[in-house]
Formats: C-alpha cells, structure tokens, sequence
C-alpha cells in the first residue's frame, strides 16, 4: 500500500468517526461458551507486556468467580487505529480501554459511542485527581480511569552509587551529574529517536518541564492566534535539548526503543528517558539491575513539572445490550476494587488511579511524590489534534538531525499550518 492510499483509508476511518455515520449497529458478541457462560470482549490497547500480565491475572479470578461471563481480553497492533475503524462500522466492543483526555475520545462520546456511568458506583473508588481529568464537556464520565503515566529518567542505581551520584532535582545538578558520568567513560542518557514517537514523547516531556506554559503556546499557534517563531521560551527548551543530546549516545537517531532499552539494561547508559509504559520491559530484560526514576528537572524543583495523564481507561459501548451493559458493569466494579488494581499496578509499575493501590516500589517515589502532589501536566494530545501532534514529532526529529534551534520552531509553525489547513 503506498502513502497515498494509507492516508485516504486513515483519513476515511477517522472522518467515520467523526461524523457518527448512521450505519452504527450493534454487533456485540452476546453469544456463549461451551458452559452457557455471557461472552464478553474487553479490547484494550496496551501492549506492552507489563499490563497485558496484569489484565490476565485479574480476568482469569473474576472468570472463576463469575461462571456466568466470560471476559476475554483482545489485544492488537496498531490498536487505536483498529478501534477507531471498529467503532466507524458500527462493531464496537463491548468494553474497550481508551484515553478519556484525548480529543479523539471526546468525539466518541459526542457522537454517542460510549456509555456513560457517571452513576456507577465503581467510580467512588477511584482518586478525584484522576476522575476529574476524565470529566467530559457535559460534566459526565465515561471511562473507569485505572491506571496514570508518567515520562521520567530511568537511572541505573547500581552506577550511581558507584559514582557517589544523587538524584538530581535541578538542570543544574542534572548537568553535573552528567559531566562526572562522562568524565568516567559512561554514557551518561540513552535516547531512542528512530521512531518519531518516541522523539516526540521526549519532546513532550521536556516541553513540560522546562517551559510550563509550552503546551499552551502550541495551542495558541494552532489556534491561529500566535506564532512559535521568536518565542524565546520555546528556545531554551530546544537549547536544552541540545545539551541532552550532547550527553547521549551518537547512534540515537538510528536507534529503536527496544535496542535502547537493551543498552541500557547492559550498562551501557547511565539513564534512559521514557515512560512508565517501559517499566516491565526494562525489568525483564535485566532483572539484576536495579532501576530508579525522578523527573526530568527545570531550573528549580519548585518549577519542575513532569508529563503526565490517565493511561489506562476502561469504558463500555453505549451500543451493548442491556445484558452486555450489565455484565461489563459487574467487570469494571470488579478492576475497581483496591485488591484487582494492585494487580494490575504490580505488574504494569504505573501509579494507579484507584484509592489505596501504592507502587510497591521505592525508585518510583520521585514521580508519585510529583503526582500526588499536583506538578503534572496532561499530554498534548488532550487539547491538540493528533494530527497536529504526529506532524510536530516528525519535526522534532528532524531537529535532533540538524540541532538548528531558529529552523525548528519556523518549522513547526510551517507544519501547524500545513497539518491545520487539511
């Protein structure tokens, strides 16, 4: 399939999507196992292996206990694209996993694809920090937040200590850091850039911790009302990046994720920078090292916010049976109980949504201490298009070629209208 023809079929989806096309119908899977149990298909689009262990454990005792249904989980690749034209043709799970900050789901709720449960109990479970960011325009929610993410730097403790290194909390002390690292022969950051979303889920990470109103400038670009060229606030974040990129290995841009995690998890970097999505990848490439994490710090740790939002959401469609509609309720009640979610928060490492679910891991305490205090800031795909979003990392790539901090952000004002005007 050449360019041409993939982006018509993406744009034919999403434009089904976006319209609520009338041939939305019901084509729930109502029938039953060899036991006469309810089948019911949970699609859900982690797939790292980390969440997918964890979803299996808890599916595998509510099946046990609850002999009239059968959850049975479904996982794809590219499954946000999979849902996405699913849900266009009118077959949508039963129960789905989907990010309830994100544009692409509003739309879903405004055209009357997913269910409410504002009046499920359920929800008393979880913490208000996370349900509050799920609430949709109308005041409702639609989604079973379960689990929150973070962007942080992973470090390899074991090489810290070695080197009578702390957790830095400033850029400044994260540049010393790094200068002993390098003086030592170590390499100090790992960085992954081949794929242009993880360039651009560094970027975001550093947008937000290093100038707190970036996010909100991008917007007023989109918006038509400002422009990204000459803002000096913008600059220092790619001059920023500059210098991690001067303390990163040479071969980021040829690199994948999971090379990068092999490096690293060999001692090769004395940090990785990534989400808590890698967690369980890390760990089972290596389970002798011993892994840390703290954000990635501005200039003061009062002004240090770390990028974060609701990871893992379950929702139910509004096109299920009664009967469906019932049975997902009894799952989602079931995930929500502090017991199950520690299941999941065990496995998958992320904090959890749900009250009373603790990560069972000291190295994380930098980012929950952030969290759980307030310094985040959601992902940009919260109040920014896809669209738009895919197109700035491919800027940012380009950027970790060329390391031209005036071209890029002209760049990005080029592709922010070029990306809008479609």
């Amino acid at each position: 399939m050449n360019r041409k023809t993939g982006i018509i079929l993406g744009l034919s989806a999403v434009l089904a999507l976006m319209g609520g096309c009338g041939n939305t119908t019901d084509k729930g899977d109502d029938s039953k196992d060899a036991s006469g149990a309810e089948k019911i298909e949970f699609f859900q689009q982690k797939g790292e292996e980390g969440p997918q262990k964890g979803y299996k454990e808890i599916i595998k005792k509510f099946n046990e206990q609850n002999s009239d249904i059968k959850i049975e989980m479904n996982t794809v690749p590219d499954a946000g694209t999979v849902l996405t034209s699913r849900i266009s043709s009118g077959d949508i799970p039963v129960i789905f996993s989907d990010y309830p900050t994100q544009e692409q789901f509003k739309k879903k709720v405004k055209n009357g694809y997913v269910q409410d449960l504002s009046d499920q109990d359920f929800l008393k479970n979880v913490d208000q920090s996370s349900l509050e960011m799920t609430k949709q325009e109308d005041g409702k929610y639609y989604a079973l937040p379960y689990s929150r993410n973070y962007m942080g730097v992973y470090y390899n403790e074991d090489i810290f200590q070695k080197n009578n290194l702390e957790v830095p909390t400033t850029w400044d002390e994260f540049i010393d850091v790094c200068k002993t690292l390098q003086d030592a022969g170590i390499t100090p950051m790992g960085l992954h850039g081949k794929d242009p979303g993880r360039v651009g889920h560094t970027f975001q990470a550093s947008l937000v911790a290093w100038d707190p109103k970036g996010v909100e400038a991008i917007e007023e670009a989109v918006a038509g009302k400002e422009k990204l060229e000459g803002n000096t606030d913008l600059a220092k974040v790619f001059e920023k990046m500059k210098t991690l990129l001067s303390y990163s290995n040479e071969d980021a841009l040829a690199l994948s994720d999971t090379a990068c995690y092999e490096n690293f998890m060999n001692g090769q970097y004395a940090m990785c920078i990534t989400g808590s999505y890698a967690r369980g990848t890390l760990q089972s490439l290596n389970k002798d090292v011993k892994l840390g994490v703290f954000p990635l710090p501005n200039d003061t740790k009062e002004t240090t916010a770390t990028l974060s939002g609701i990871d893992a959401a379950i929702c139910v469609s509004a096109k299920a049976t009664d009967k469906q509609k019932e049975a997902a309720y009894k799952f989602l009640s079931f995930l929500a109980k502090p017991e199950n979610a520690q299941i999941f928060c065990d496995n998958d490492g992320a904090p959890s949504a749900i009250t009373g679910v603790k990560v069972n891991e000291d190295g994380v305490a930098p980012m929950t201490d952030m969290i759980d205090a307030g310094q985040t800031h959601d992902w940009m795909a919260s109040t920014v298009s896809n669209n738009v979003v895919t197109d700035l990392y491919n800027v940012v790539q380009g950027f970790w070629s060329d390391q031209d901090v005036k071209a890029v952000l002209k760049n990005m004002d080029d592709s922010i209208s070029i990306t809008s005007a479609q």
